[in-house]
C-alpha cells in the first residue's frame, strides 16, 4: 500500500492546479500573493511526466522491434502534418541531459514509461522461448536500468508506467492485441519482467495509461491504432464501435489485475520472494505500490435540470468509472450494467475475486470539463444517442459561449473548478483513495501560466480544507514532444526543443516551477529575473579544466574603439572620423578622436592583456593608419612600425595574436571615389590591403579574420543607415540616400568576394559573423520557420557562401533576381575559402512571421527574410536587459548558435570571437557601482557555461573571446555603453580594473569560476587602491 501520508486539503490543490490554466482575463482583481512550496503537506509529491514512446525516438536501434505506432505514424493521414516519432526529442541518446533537467527543476518524483517493443522485441516467430515470442532485449533492459539509477542518485523517485499506449506490433499482428484474451499473459508476462528488473528500485507502478481514453480512440472513434471504428463515430475499415471498446477494456483490466496479483504475491510481500515464479532464486520484499491511470474528464450539465444532471453522472460512469469500479468493487457500474446489458462483459467469479481491489491508489491525469447533454430524452447527433456513449452527448460549448478558455488541445477548455470537481467525485465514489494526479498540463502561452498563479492561495488554503487524498502532482510534461495524432504541432513541455538540434531551452515555465520548488514562490517577475542570469544553467562551480587542451581564452578590441591619434603619424580620415562629426550620429556627440589612447599606450594595455593571464588577443588594424589612401597611396611606414611593435609585445609574453584586418573602419576616400562596398573596386582595394598585412604581419600571425560582421554591418551601414556611409530607405530609417532592399545585398556581395580573394594569399584564415540566435515568438509552425528565415537571412547570408558557393536556398527563394549571382570563377574561389568560423554572440531574440501574419513596418520586407525580431513576448523580455539594447542575458543561445554551425557547416572549427556584458553608466553612478561589475561576471560565467555544454556535446569550439578589454568608443553609442574590464577615467585615460577583471585573472589561473574566491578581501582591497590612487592623482594634477 501507499504509505501513509496525511491527506491533503483538496481545494488549496485544486486551486493550484486550475491556475495553471488561467489567462490574465481570469484572474480579475483578485491580489496577487506569492504562493510557496511549503503551503503543502509535509512529504506532498511535485513531479513531471513523460512517456516512453513520446520522447525516445530510436525506434529500431539496438534490438527494439516495431510497435503499433510506429507502424500508425507511416500510414498517409493519421498523424498531423505526416509527423512520426522514429527521432523524436531523442531522449534514448539523451537520457542523461534529460535527467539533468529532470534534477534542475527541484522536483522529487519523474513518471516514466517502458516501451513495450524495446524490452520484448518479440521478433522470433518460430520458437517460444523465456521471451514469450522473442528474447528479453537486454540493450532494452540497460537502458531502463540507467535512466532509473541515474534518477535515484539525483534524490528523484521513478514513478514507472508499464504501458503508455505503444505495444509490440507483432502482437496486434499475431490476435489483435486488446481485442484477444491472449493479451492478457503477453502483458502479464512483461509486467514480470518490469518488476524482476526493475522493482528493487521502483517503488510506485502504474500498470496501463488511460485504458479509459485509450478504447475510446483506438476502438471507438479509431483515431488510435489499430485504428478500428464504425459509423457514425468514424469511418474506418473494420471495427464495431459499439462492441470493440467494450472487449479492450476488459482485457486491460483484466491484464492490470493479474499483473497486480503477480506484484503482490510475488514481489510487494513483505517476506523474502522469488525472483521468478519459475526458478528457486529469492530477493527481499520490494515494498512498492501498484495502481492504474485513469483520464479523467469532468462533466458538468449542458443545462440546469435533472435531465442533463443524470447525462453528466452517466457520462463519469462510463468514462472514468469504466475503469475504476471494477478495480475497486469487482464490476462495473450499474449505470453501464443499466444500459449496455449483453454488449458488457461479465467477470468470473474468479476474475472478480482478483479484480477487485486491485490497486493501491488511483492516478487522474486531468486536462478538461465538459458539458454533457442527455440523449435519452432529446434528439442529440449521430453516436451520442448510441449506448456506448451513456446517451450522452458532450460538448464545450453552450449557446455559443464556452465552458472556459480554449486551449491548443482539441476539446480541452480552461475550467478551473473542473479539478476540485472531478477529485471530489473520486474521493466520494471511492471512499477516498489515495490519488496521484500524475499529468496536468495544457498547449498555451506560459506567461499566462505564471500570470495564473497569482490569485488568492494562501487564504483559501487555510480556510476551506476539504479532506481528499491526493499525495503528489505532475506537470505534463518535461519537454515539447510528439502528442501522438497531434505530432508535434502541440506543445505541451516546460522546456522548447529545436527541430534541428534537439537542443532543450527551458520556458518560462520551467524558471517558474523551479523557483516554486525551491520555495521562492510563484511571483512572475522573480521568475523572470531569475531566467536572465542562472535560469537555464545551475549555480555550480565550472573550472577551466572543463574546457579541451589547447582550448584558447583571449580579449577582444578593435583599432577606431580604443586607438584614437586619429590623425597622428600619417594616418588619414577614416570613414568613422568623418561619420562621428556629423551631429547626431553618435549619441552624446561623441568621437573617436582620442578615445583610449591605445596608440600612445599600447605598452600599458599590453601590460594588462598579460596581467589578466589570457594567452590570446584579437585586436584589429587601421586600414587608414597602413594605407591613408586605400590603393592609391603609399603603404605608412609609421603605421607598420606600430603594429609590429604591438605583436612583438604580445608574443613576448606569449599571448597569441588574432588579427583582424578590416573591423568597420576603412579610408574615406573610399567612400568618397567609389561608395566604398557599393562598388567592385573595393574587392581589390581590399586585397591589396589584406597583403600588405599578410607581407609585414604574417611571419608572427598564426589567426587571421579578414573582416569583422559583415552581416552587421551590411543592416547598420546599408539597411538602417545608423552605421556610416549611413544609407537607407523607408521604413527602415529616414536617410539622404540609400535603398535598404537591394543595397545591403550589394555590399555584403561585394565583401564576400574581397573575403575570397584576400583568403587565396595563404594562412589559416576565417571571416568573423554576428551570431544573434534567434527562437520562435510564439510555440507554432509559423514562428517557427520565422526563425529558420532570420538566421537564414543573418548568419547563412555570411557564411553558406564561404562553405558552399552560393547563398541560402531561404535567400534565393524569397529575394529571386535581386540577389546577385556568383559567377562560376568566383563560385570556385569563394566555396571553402575560410579555415575557421568566428562568431560573435551577445543575445537572442524571438522571431516572428510575418508572411502570414502582420507585423511592424520592415519585417514585412524580403530583405528581413518576411520576420520580425523582438526582444519581449507579451511585455516580457527574453531576458535580463543591458545596457545596450536589443541585447538581453540569454545564455542558451551560445550553446543554440555554435550548434546551429556545428549542424550547418559540419563542425567547421570555431572561435567565438566577442562574447560580452554592456553596462550603462547612469549619471549618478558612483565609482564603486562602475567597479563592482557583478552583473557582468555572473553573465560571462553563464554563458562559459552554456558554451563548455556544446563542446561536450560535440562542438568544435576552439577559443573564447571576451569583448572587451577596457570601456571604449562603442561606436553609435559613444561612451555611454560600457563592455570593458577595465574602466577607463574620462580624465586621465587612467584604466582602472574593475571586479570582473580580478574574477577574470582568477579564473584563468585557478581554473575555476567560483566567484566566492574571486571576490575576496584582497582582490578588493587591491581594487580600492588602485581607485584611490588615481583619485589622489586627479587632485594633485588639479
Amino acid at each position: 500500500m501507499v504509505a501513509n501520508t496525511p491527506p491533503f486539503y483538496f481545494s488549496c490543490l485544486s486551486l493550484l492546479l486550475s491556475s495553471r490554466f488561467l489567462v490574465e482575463g481570469f484572474i480579475g482583481g483578485e491580489e496577487e500573493k506569492n504562493i510557496k512550496r511549503t503551503d503543502f503537506p509535509h512529504g506532498f509529491v511535485f513531479g513531471m511526466s513523460t512517456s516512453a514512446y513520446q520522447i525516445e525516438g530510436a525506434y529500431l536501434e539496438d534490438g527494439k522491434s516495431l510497435n503499433n505506432w510506429d507502424v500508425f505514424s507511416r500510414i498517409q493521414g493519421n498523424i498531423k502534418h505526416g509527423d512520426n516519432a522514429y527521432i523524436s526529442v531523442d531522449d534514448y541518446h539523451r537520457y542523461l541531459e534529460d535527467t539533468e533537467i529532470v534534477h534542475s527543476l527541484g522536483v522529487k518524483a519523474y513518471r516514466l514509461s517502458i516501451s513495450w517493443s524495446r524490452v520484448l522485441p518479440s521478433i522470433d516467430y518460430f520458437a517460444v522461448t523465456e521471451g514469450r515470442f522473442g528474447q528479453v532485449n537486454p540493450a532494452g533492459v540497460m537502458f531502463y536500468s540507467n535512466v532509473i539509477d541515474k534518477l535515484l542518485l539525483k534524490g528523484i523517485e521513478p514513478f514507472v508506467t508499464i504501458h503508455h499506449h505503444d505495444l509490440p506490433q507483432e502482437l496486434e499482428d499475431r490476435y489483435g492485441a486488446w481485442l484477444s484474451p491472449l493479451m492478457q499473459e503477453d502483458y502479464v508476462h512483461f509486467a514480470e519482467i518490469c518488476f524482476k528488473n526493475f522493482g528493487d528500485r521502483v517503488k510506485y507502478w502504474m500498470t496501463i495509461n488511460e485504458p479509459n481514453l485509450f478504447a475510446k480512440l483506438a476502438y471507438m472513434d479509431g483515431k488510435y491504432p489499430p485504428g478500428r471504428c464504425s459509423l457514425p463515430f468514424g469511418n474506418c475499415s473494420v471495427g464495431n464501435s459499439d462492441i470493440e471498446p467494450l472487449i479492450a477494456m476488459h482485457n486491460m483490466l483484466l491484464a492490470h489485475a493479474k499483473a497486480a496479483k503477480l506484484y503482490r504475491d510475488h514481489f510487494q510481500a513483505i517476506h523474502f520472494v522469488k525472483v521468478n515464479i519459475h526458478d528457486n532464486a529469492f530477493l527481499p520484499k520490494q515494498g512498492g505500490s501498484i495502481g492504474i491511470v485513469v483520464s479523467a474528464t469532468m462533466f458538468e450539465p449542458l443545462r440546469d435540470g435533472p435531465i442533463d444532471q443524470e447525462a453528466a453522472n452517466r457520462a463519469l460512469a462510463f468514462f472514468v468509472a469504466w475503469s475504476l469500479d471494477p478495480l475497486l468493487f469487482g464490476d462495473y457500474p450499474p449505470e453501464m450494467r443499466h444500459y449496455l446489458g449483453s454488449n458488457l462483459p461479465c467477470f468470473s467469479p474468479e476474475e472478480t475475486k482478483y479484480i477487485e481491489g486491485s490497486i493501491d491508489f488511483i492516478a487522474v491525469n486531468h486536462y478538461t470539463t465538459l458539458y454533457a447533454k442527455d440523449c435519452l430524452h432529446s434528439n442529440c447527433t449521430a453516436g451520442a444517442d448510441h449506448a456506448i456513449k451513456g446517451y450522452a452527448y458532450i460538448t464545450g460549448e453552450r449557446d455559443g459561449v464556452f465552458i472556459g478558455e480554449p486551449t491548443g488541445m482539441p476539446e480541452c477548455y480552461v475550467v478551473p473548478r473542473g479539478m476540485e470537481n472531478i477529485v471530489d467525485y473520486l474521493k466520494k465514489r471511492y471512499h477516498n483513495m489515495p490519488m496521484f494526479v500524475t499529468e496536468n498540463g495544457e498547449d498555451c502561452d506560459f506567461h499566462a501560466l505564471l500570470i495564473c498563479f497569482r490569485i488568492w492561495f494562501s487564504e483559501i488554503c487555510h480556510s476551506d480544507r476539504k479532506g481528499a487524498d491526493v499525495r503528489g502532482y505532475f506537470v505534463w510534461t518535461l519537454m515539447d514532444d510528439f502528442e501522438w495524432i497531434s505530432g508535434y504541432g502541440m506543445r505541451l513541455g516546460m522546456h522548447y526543443v529545436h527541430p534541428q538540434t534537439l537542443n532543450r531551452i527551458p520556458k518560462l515555465s520551467a524558471q517558474w516551477y523551479k523557483g516554486f520548488l525551491s520555495s521562492n514562490g510563484l511571483n512572475s517577475k522573480e521568475a523572470t529575473d531569475a531566467r536572465g542570469f542562472h535560469g537555464e544553467e545551475e549555480d555550480k562551480e565550472i573550472q577551466k579544466s572543463d574546457f579541451p587542451h589547447g582550448f584558447l581564452f583571449g580579449i577582444s578590441t578593435s583599432a577606431y574603439q580604443i586607438e584614437g591619434a586619429y590623425l597622428e603619424d600619417g594616418k588619414s580620415l577614416s570613414n568613422w572620423d568623418a561619420y562621428s562629426h556629423i551631429p547626431g550620429s553618435i549619441e552624446d556627440g561623441e568621437n573617436g578622436d582620442i578615445c583610449d589612447d591605445h596608440y600612445h599606450r599600447y605598452l600599458e594595455d599590453v601590460e594588462l592583456v598579460h596581467s589578466l593571464g589570457v594567452n590570446a588577443y584579437r585586436f584589429s588594424i587601421s586600414w587608414s593608419r597602413i594605407l591613408p589612401r586605400g590603393r592609391f597611396g603609399e603603404v605608412n611606414a609609421a603605421g607598420i612600425k606600430f603594429y609590429s611593435s604591438v605583436i612583438d609585445n604580445l608574443l613576448l609574453r606569449g599571448i597569441e595574436p588574432f588579427v583582424t584586418i578590416h573591423h568597420n573602419d576603412l579610408p574615406q576616400e573610399l567612400e568618397d571615389k567609389y561608395q566604398a562596398w557599393l562598388s567592385p573596386l573595393i574587392q581589390e582595394d581590399f586585397v591589396h590591403f589584406a597583403k600588405i598585412c599578410f607581407e609585414n604581419f604574417g611571419d608572427r600571425v598564426k589567426y587571421w579574420i579578414t573582416i569583422n560582421e559583415p552581416n552587421t554591418y551590411a543592416d547598420l551601414g546599408y539597411i538602417q543607415g545608423k552605421y556610416p556611409p549611413a544609407r537607407c530607405s523607408k521604413p527602415f530609417g529616414n536617410c539622404y540616400a540609400g535603398n535598404s532592399d537591394v543595397e545591403p545585398l550589394i555590399a555584403m556581395h561585394n565583401v564576400l568576394l574581397a573575403h575570397a580573394k584576400a583568403a587565396k594569399q595563404g594562412g589559416s584564415i576565417g571571416v568573423v559573423i554576428s551570431g544573434t540566435m534567434n527562437e520562435p515568438l510564439r510555440d507554432n509552425e509559423n514562428d517557427l520557420e520565422a526563425v529558420n528565415r532570420a538566421l537564414a537571412f543573418s548568419v547563412a547570408w555570411n557564411l553558406d557562401p564561404l562553405l558552399f558557393g552560393d547563398y541560402p536556398p531561404e535567400m534565393r527563394r524569397y529575394l529571386g533576381s535581386e540577389l546577385p549571382q556568383f559567377s562560376p570563377e568566383e563560385t570556385e574561389y569563394v566555396k571553402g575559402s575560410i579555415d575557421f568560423v568566428g562568431v560573435n554572440h551577445y543575445t537572442t531574440l524571438y522571431a516572428k512571421d510575418c508572411m502570414h501574419s502582420r507585423c511592424a513596418e520592415g519585417g514585412d520586407h524580403a530583405i528581413r527574410g518576411y520576420a520580425y525580431t523582438t526582444g519581449e513576448r507579451d511585455g516580457v523580455p527574453i531576458g535580463e536587459p543591458t545596457g545596450m539594447l536589443p541585447c538581453y542575458v540569454v545564455p542558451r543561445g551560445i550553446e543554440e548558435m555554435i550548434n546551429y554551425l556545428k549542424k550547418r557547416y559540419h563542425n567547421m572549427p570555431m572561435f567565438v570571437a566577442e562574447n560580452g556584458y554592456a553596462s550603462l553608466e547612469h549619471q549618478n553612478a558612483q565609482m564603486q557601482d562602475l567597479l563592482h561589475d557583478t552583473k557582468r561576471i555572473e553573465f560571462h560565467k553563464a554563458y562559459l557555461a552554456s558554451l563548455a555544454r556544446a563542446i561536450r556535446n560535440g562542438a568544435d569550439v576552439r577559443g573564447y573571446f571576451i569583448w572587451t578589454l577596457m570601456d571604449d568608443f562603442e561606436w553609435m553609442h559613444g561612451y555611454s555603453t560600457k563592455f570593458g574590464l577595465y574602466y577607463v577615467d574620462p580624465t586621465t585615460l587612467d584604466r582602472i580594473p574593475k571586479l570582473s577583471a580580478a574574477w577574470y585573472k582568477n579564473f584563468l589561473s585557478s581554473h575555476s569560476l567560483d566567484f566566492k574566491e574571486t571576490a575576496n578581501a584582497s582582490l578588493v582591497e587591491d581594487q580600492h587602491a588602485l581607485v584611490s590612487k588615481s583619485i589622489n592623482e586627479r587632485a594633485e594634477t588639479y
